[in-house]
C-alpha cells in the first residue's frame, strides 16, 4: 500500500483571524503563563505545517531559553552559533528550510529534543520598551517524513501571531478602547492591517521610483560607455570614464535601498539552481582586478580547483555578497596595498567558504559588533571620505543567513580585514571536483619565483600546482634559471618583469623545444617578443584558465581561440533584422546606435500594438521588448506575439525583456509568457552583445 501524501492547506486570512480569536477567549482570563506558552505551542501548530512547537522564554540574565511546557532549560550562548541565537541577537524572524544544511544550525541548541528536524521557523516576540527586549522566541519544526514546507505566508502568520502573544508574555492590562470594552485582537488586526497596508503602498511607491531612475539611467550609461569605446583622446576618455562610474555607483545606491526595503518588507528571497562555482564567480575576480589595478592594489586570487564541479544555491545573490565585499575592500585599502579573494571547499561538510582579505584602515573591535547593522560606518567621517552608505554589510550579512550560513569578521585597526562566510553546497552525491587532479600528470613544470620578488599571481599558481598529480619545481635565482637551460622538463612558468629581465634565459629555454607561460597584464606591449612555444595568462590567475593553457602548451591546440570565434560570430550576425520595443526615445536612439555598430538592422516601435502590427509584415529575428508602456504591457505583448504564433504555426521569435524592476517575481512574469531571458536596466553594452550573440 502506497503511503498517503499529506501537504497542509494554508489558512485563508478569515480562518487564521478566527483561530486567534479562539485563542483570545482562552487566554482572556487565563493567570497561568504555562498554560498561555501551552495554547501558544498549539496554535502555532495549527497555523503552520509544524509538527512540533514550543515557547522559548528568554532569561538573559541566567544565559537560558526556558520552554515551561517540558520543565526544561537550555543553554543561551550567543558566542555559539546557532538558529536560535541568531535570532535572539538580530531579532529578526528566521525560516530556514532544510535546517540541517544550514551552517547555523547547531545540532545541541537548535535541536533541544534530539528531533529528526527538516524545517525550522524561528519568530522572536519583541517587548515594546526602548531596548527592544526579546521576551521569547516561538520555535516551530517541521520533521523529516513530511513533504510540507515552510512558506512566506507562514512566516506572515506567525509574525502576527507573536504581536498578540507579546500583550500575554509582557503581563499588562488590555488596553481599553474608545467605546470602553477591552482592545483585543481584533483591534490589533486592524491596526497591523493598516500598517501593512501602509507598508505595501511605500514599497510599490518605492518600486515605481527606482524603475523610473533605472530607464533614463539606461540611457545615460550606455550612451556613456559608446563614447568611451570611440574616444581617443585621452582627457576626454578619462571624464567619460569617471562619468560612467558614477552611474554605476548611483545604480548601486539604488540597488542597495531596494534590498533593504525588500528585507524590511521579508520580501527578499533565494533562488536555489545548479551552477558552476568557477565558471560563475570568474567574472567577479576580473572585473574587481581590473578595478584594483587602477588603485594600484595587488589583487591576488585562489580558486579551489576542488570546488564541486556544480552546486545548489543562489549564485546571484552570493556574488552580490562578494561585489559588496570586494567593493569595501578596494576603498578602504590604500594604494600599493593587498587583497586576496579565496575560495576553498570544505568536503567533510559540504561548504564553500568565500573570502575577501584585505591590507586596509581595519575596524575597532567595539564597531565590530555593530558594523553589520544597516547604515553604520567604522566612524561618522567614514562616508565623506570614502564614500556609500552602509547599506552593503548590513544586506550581505542577511543574505548570508538566507544561503544557510553567516558573514564574519577578523580585524584590528591599521591592520586590515578579512570578511568571510561559508555556505552549504548541496551537492549532490557522486559529482566530481571542478577540476581532475590527474589533467597534469604527465608534464614537468619549472616555477621562477625569486625570494627577492614574491609574486601573488606565482604565489596562487604554485597553490593551483600543488593540487594536481605533477612534477613541480620552484628555481629562485639567475643561475638556477641559466641551468635549466640544459634539463629535462616541459615548461617554464615566469612572471612578466621577470620574463622581461631574463629575456636571453627563458629564449635559450624555448630554444631547446620548451614551452613557457608568462603571467601578468599588457605582455605584449612591453616591446619584449619571444620565438617559440610561449603564451601568456593575464591576472587573476584563475585555475580552469591556468590549466587549460598549459594543456594547450604540452599538447598544441588547433582549436581557434576565443575571440577568433566571436569575431566570427559578428560576422554572421550582420544584417540581422532587431526590433526594439520601448515608449522611451531615448532609449530607441541608444538601442539603435549599438546595434548600428554591429552592422544590423534595426526596426523601432513605440508600443506592444505597434510592434504587433509590425511583425505582420517584418522579418524579425529578435526582439527587446521594454516591460512598462502605454496601452499593451511588455508581457502582454509577448502573450499575444506567442499566442499568434502557435495558432499560425510560425516559428518562435527570440524575445528578450527589458525591466527596471530587479525582483524575481517580474523575471517570473516575462518567462511564464515566453520571453527567451529577461535582462535588468541600465544594460551593459557587453550584455546587449552575449544575448545578441548567444540567441542568433
Amino acid at each position: 500500500m502506497k503511503k498517503k501524501i499529506v501537504i497542509k492547506k494554508e489558512l485563508t486570512e478569515e480562518e487564521f483571524k478566527e483561530l486567534v480569536l479562539v485563542c483570545e477567549k482562552k487566554f482572556e482570563n487565563e493567570k497561568e503563563i504555562a498554560n498561555i506558552a501551552l495554547g501558544c505551542e498549539e496554535k502555532t501548530k495549527e497555523i503552520t505545517p509544524a509538527k512540533e512547537a514550543y515557547v522559548l522564554l528568554a532569561h538573559p540574565e541566567e544565559n537560558e531559553f526556558e520552554i515551561i511546557t517540558l520543565n526544561k532549560r537550555i543553554p543561551m550562548n550567543l558566542q555559539q552559533e546557532s538558529v536560535i541565537n541568531e535570532c535572539f541577537k538580530t531579532k529578526q524572524p528566521l525560516l530556514v528550510n532544510d535546517a540541517t544544511r544550514s551552517f547555523l544550525y547547531h545540532e545541541k541548541s537548535d535541536n533541544f529534543l534530539d528531533l529528526e528536524i527538516k524545517d525550522l521557523l524561528l519568530i522572536p516576540i519583541v517587548d515594546d520598551s526602548k531596548e527592544k527586549n526579546v521576551l521569547a522566541i516561538m520555535w516551530a519544526a517541521i520533521t523529516k517524513g513530511s513533504w510540507n514546507q515552510y512558506t512566506q505566508k507562514d512566516l506572515d502568520y506567525m509574525t502576527r501571531f507573536s504581536i498578540f502573544i507579546k500583550r500575554f508574555l509582557q503581563d499588562k492590562e488590555f488596553v481599553p478602547s474608545e467605546d470602553g470594552e477591552d482592545a483585543g485582537f481584533t483591534d490589533c488586526m486592524e491596526a497591523y492591517d493598516k500598517l501593512s497596508a501602509k507598508m505595501r503602498r511605500e514599497q510599490e511607491y518605492f518600486s515605481s521610483i527606482i524603475h523610473d531612475v533605472r530607464t533614463p539611467m539606461n540611457a545615460v550609461m550606455g550612451f556613456l560607455e559608446l563614447l568611451s569605446l570611440k574616444e581617443l583622446d585621452k582627457e576626454k576618455k578619462e571624464y567619460l570614464e569617471t562619468a560612467l562610474k558614477s552611474g554605476q555607483t548611483m545604480v548601486t545606491l539604488i540597488n542597495d535601498a531596494l534590498d533593504i526595503s525588500k528585507m524590511a518588507s521579508g520580501k527578499m528571497s533565494i533562488e536555489k539552481v545548479a551552477f558552476s562555482p568557477l565558471e560563475e564567480f570568474s567574472d567577479v575576480a576580473k572585473l574587481f582586478h581590473n578595478t584594483a589595478k587602477k588603485k594600484n592594489i595587488s589583487f591576488v586570487t585562489f580558486y579551489d580547483p576542488a570546488v564541486p564541479k556544480q552546486i545548489l544555491s543562489d549564485h546571484h545573490r552570493i556574488k552580490q555578497i562578494m561585489n559588496n565585499l570586494l567593493s569595501n575592500a578596494i576603498k578602504f585599502t590604500p594604494e600599493n596595498g593587498e587583497i586576496l579573494l579565496s575560495m576553498h571547499y570544505d568536503a567533510v561538510r559540504d561548504g564553500l567558504t568565500i573570502s575577501v582579505k584585505d591590507s586596509g584602515i581595519g575596524i575597532s573591535e567595539e564597531m565590530q559588533e555593530n558594523i553589520f547593522t544597516p547604515y553604520t560606518q567604522e566612524k561618522d567621517s567614514t562616508s565623506r571620505e570614502y564614500g556609500g552608505t552602509g547599506l552593503g554589510l548590513s544586506i550581505s550579512q542577511q543574505l548570508s543567513v538566507l544561503l544557510g550560513g553567516k558573514l564574519q569578521l577578523e580585524s584590528k585597526p591599521g591592520e586590515g580585514s578579512r570578511f568571510y562566510f561559508t555556505i552549504p553546497c548541496n551537492t549532490e552525491e557522486h559529482t566530481p571536483p571542478s577540476l581532475d587532479k590527474a589533467l597534469l600528470d604527465d608534464i614537468k613544470i619549472k616555477i621562477f619565483s625569486p625570494a627577492t620578488y614574491p609574486n601573488g599571481a606565482i604565489t596562487s599558481t604554485q597553490k593551483y600546482l600543488n593540487y594536481f598529480s605533477t612534477s613541480v619545481e620552484t628555481i629562485i635565482n639567475q643561475k638556477e634559471l641559466k641551468k635549466a637551460i640544459k634539463e629535462t622538463f616541459d615548461l617554464l612558468i615566469i612572471f612578466k618583469e621577470n620574463a622581461i629581465v631574463y629575456d636571453t634565459e627563458v629564449q635559450d629555454i624555448l630554444d631547446q623545444n620548451k614551452s613557457a607561460l608568462i603571467l601578468g597584464d599588457t605582455f605584449l606591449n612591453d616591446g619584449c617578443r619571444f620565438d617559440g612555444n610561449v603564451q601568456r595568462l593575464n591576472t587573476p590567475i584563475l585555475p580552469h584558465d591556468l590549466i587549460t593553457l598549459i594543456m594547450n602548451l604540452n599538447s598544441p591546440s588547433t582549436e581557434q581561440t576565443e575571440e577568433d570565434l566571436f569575431t566570427q560570430k559578428l560576422e554572421t550576425l550582420k544584417e540581422r533584422r532587431i526590433m526594439v520595443v520601448d515608449d522611451n526615445t531615448i532609449n530607441l536612439k541608444f538601442m539603435k546606435e549599438v546595434l548600428k555598430t554591429m552592422n544590423m538592422e534595426t526596426i523601432l516601435a513605440q508600443s506592444g500594438q505597434e510592434a504587433i502590427e509590425k511583425l505582420k509584415t517584418e522579418k524579425i529575428d529578435m526582439i527587446f521588448m521594454d516591460e512598462n508602456m502605454p496601452g499593451l504591457q511588455g508581457d502582454e505583448t509577448i502573450e499575444k506575439i506567442r499566442e499568434k504564433e502557435n495558432a499560425d504555426g510560425l516559428e518562435r521569435v527570440t524575445i528578450i525583456g527589458l525591466t527596471g524592476n530587479a525582483d524575481k517575481e517580474t523575471n517570473d512574469l516575462f518567462l511564464s509568457v515566453g520571453a527567451n531571458e529577461v535582462l535588468t536596466k541600465p544594460v551593459e553594452l557587453k550584455e546587449i552583445i552575449r544575448v545578441i550573440t548567444h540567441y542568433l
